[in-house]
């Protein structure tokens, strides 16, 4: 036979195994939410240091927007564009200074321009600030040149284009172009054209946290004009698709296999990115994992132990008593160790065991002599039994003494009598068929007919199909036990009705009287006691009920209907079931 675990260990193992998994539970929607909250903060600190940048770097090329329109209506650089002075003459002398004066006198110039050119639409440099640039160079037929016309941006920036424009050895090489088309009664009278070095116009780069990320530029095309950190392995790891959905002013992530990317779209169709790596994201989770997996580990291990701790100090009062119970010979009350810090309920189970042991030996004694005094009248009972057979026996020959007489109204009775002591003595059958019950019945009610002949009518109908249906014994005679008790008592001319018919699945079985009927208040009580909801009081009825619906279910027994002065009518319900 298999070992038993007691109350005690299951009780305590699964109130630890609620705890535990309810810790587990708990620990892992911590680590997701910490988790995801970490994640989310660290793109968020990611994003506001992109957005930080790319705003500065935006705001430091749209500060070139003003020399370039001011430039544009300058009137010495507007002359110089049209040609307006004969070369090297003093009024062309005095145009070049007055230029020159104008551009050092705004600090832009001084910190990431490295050289400004008027150029003429034929490529005719009319005008160079620092002579960084080539003079003779063909600008706009130039292939970068063209692509950058066609920026719908205010002003025009070309990428990076190789030092084919630039002298040798001069300058810085790491250069991006801008230049803004200059126009008088909408004619293009030429360019200016302004070189930017990168390293003084991304300076502030270096004041940036940078150590795990970095910043890259691309143009409009996400070809990459600046890295910042060289060596990254940047090609095309960042689809384009994601690049060309973010419009001017846009910040948007997204990510591969290996790094992060924040995107902020600038105002010169410029995109800015920030790679960063997975590591920066995965290594925080990863040691908060771990923390937890590990303090999880710790608060599981203490829980065992405080469970079996507990578990032994609870099952020493539990053993002790069932020692008690299991040893127990008869003898009376003892004390019993280990008991002193016992449940109060354990308790309690320990005095009724004792207190049953102390009238142990009296009951043993007590049944003894009620065994003996039984056998005694069973005895007694055995020897004053009149035989069944011996009155089956008696109604035959008073039946036969009937008919010798002719006498069939007697021979009529005796025949009913014996059917109905035959059927009343039958005690091992409790179910019966509807055919023999209400034969029964009708026994019942012809002796009351020969007896008040005038009190009452009865009559019985019934599908002969539904005879073979079974039902318990003795349910239709309180019933009509109660039309003579209560209905029809002191009358004459009363009415017994009883009809069967099945409904769905179901026996109906309905007996009426037309008798002195009932109030509602007492209706009331009466149906009360047969839902349970008062004293019964020993009616017949009420005890019927009671049996049907013990051996049908609660669903079945009797229902009660009357009104005062008018009828009653009895309804027992029973299933279809047949012999």
């Amino acid at each position: 036979m298999k070992k038993q675990r007691s109350i005690v260990t299951q009780t305590v193992m699964r109130v630890s195994g609620v705890f535990i998994t309810a810790i587990i539970l708990l620990t892992i929607v911590f680590t997701i939410f910490i988790g995801r909250y970490m994640r989310d903060n660290i793109l968020r600190s990611k994003e506001e240091q992109l957005v930080t940048v790319a705003d500065t770097l935006d705001s430091r090329l749209k500060s070139m927007e003003e020399p370039f329109v001011t430039l544009a209506g300058y009137t010495p650089a507007v002359r110089l564009l049209r040609g307006h002075y004969k070369l090297y003459s003093a009024e062309w002398m005095q145009a070049i200074r007055s230029v020159d004066t104008f551009l050092t006198n705004i600090n832009l110039f001084s910190d990431y321009i490295t050289d400004v050119l008027f150029i003429q639409p034929d490529s005719t440099v009319v005008y160079s600030m620092n002579d960084i640039l080539r003079s003779g160079y063909d600008y706009v037929n130039a292939d970068w040149f063209q692509e950058a016309i066609a920026n719908k941006t205010f002003v025009r920036y070309a990428s990076p284009h190789g030092r084919d424009h630039m002298y040798e050895n001069k300058g810085p090489y790491r250069t991006v172009t801008a230049f803004f088309p200059v126009y008088q009664s909408d004619l293009l009278i030429g360019f200016i054209l302004m070189e930017c070095d990168l390293s003084k116009l991304t300076d502030f780069f270096s004041a940036q946290q940078m150590s795990d990320s970095g910043f890259l530029i691309l143009d409009e095309d996400n070809r990459m004009i600046l890295d910042y950190k060289n060596g990254r392995s940047w090609s095309d790891q960042v689809e384009e698709e994601f690049l060309d959905s973010l419009k001017e002013g846009d910040c948007g992530a997204t990510q591969n296999d290996q790094s992060v990317y924040i995107a902020k779209k600038l105002s010169n169709r410029w995109t800015m990115v920030s790679e960063n790596s997975l590591a920066i994201i995965v290594q925080p989770i990863v040691q908060l994992l771990t923390v937890a997996a590990l303090l999880m580990a710790v608060v599981l291990i203490f829980l065992v132990l405080i469970s079996a701790y507990n578990s032994h100090l609870i099952k020493r009062p539990f053993n002790a008593l069932i020692q008690r119970i299991v040893s127990y010979d008869g003898s009376r009350s003892t004390d019993i160790s280990g008991f002193e810090h016992a449940p109060q309920e354990l308790a309690v189970i320990r005095s009724r065991f004792e207190e049953m042991a102390d009238h142990m030996n009296d009951l043993i004694n007590d049944v003894y002599v009620a065994k003996l005094k039984q056998k005694e009248a069973e005895l007694e009972a055995l020897t004053n039994q009149i035989n069944p057979h011996f009155l089956y026996n008696v109604f035959q020959l008073i039946q036969a003494k009937a008919v010798l007489s002719d006498n069939l109204e007697i021979e009529e009775m005796i025949q009913a009598l014996s059917r109905m002591m035959r059927y009343t003595m039958e005690r091992k059958r409790e179910s019966v068929s509807l055919k023999e019950e209400l034969e029964y019945t009708d026994d019942y009610l012809m002796f009351y007919k020969k007896r008040f002949t005038q009190m009452f009518t009865y009559e019985i109908s019934c599908d002969p199909e539904l005879y073979g249906c079974r039902t318990c014994k003795f349910v239709l005679q309180p019933v009509v036990e109660n039309c003579f008790k209560h209905a029809l008592k002191n009358r004459t001319g009363g009415v017994i009705a009883i009809r069967v018919w099945k409904e769905e699945k179901d026996i109906l079985i309905l007996v009426r009287d037309n008798g002195c009927g009932m109030g509602k208040e007492a209706l009331e009580a009466l149906r009360c006691r047969l839902n349970g909801q008062a004293e019964a009081g020993g009616i017949g009825i009420i005890n019927t009920n009671s049996r049907l619906r013990l051996t049908y279910g609660e669903e079945y027994g009797i229902t009660i209907d009357s009104r005062e002065s008018e009828y009653t009518e009895v309804t027992l319900r029973i299933p279809y079931e047949t012999v």
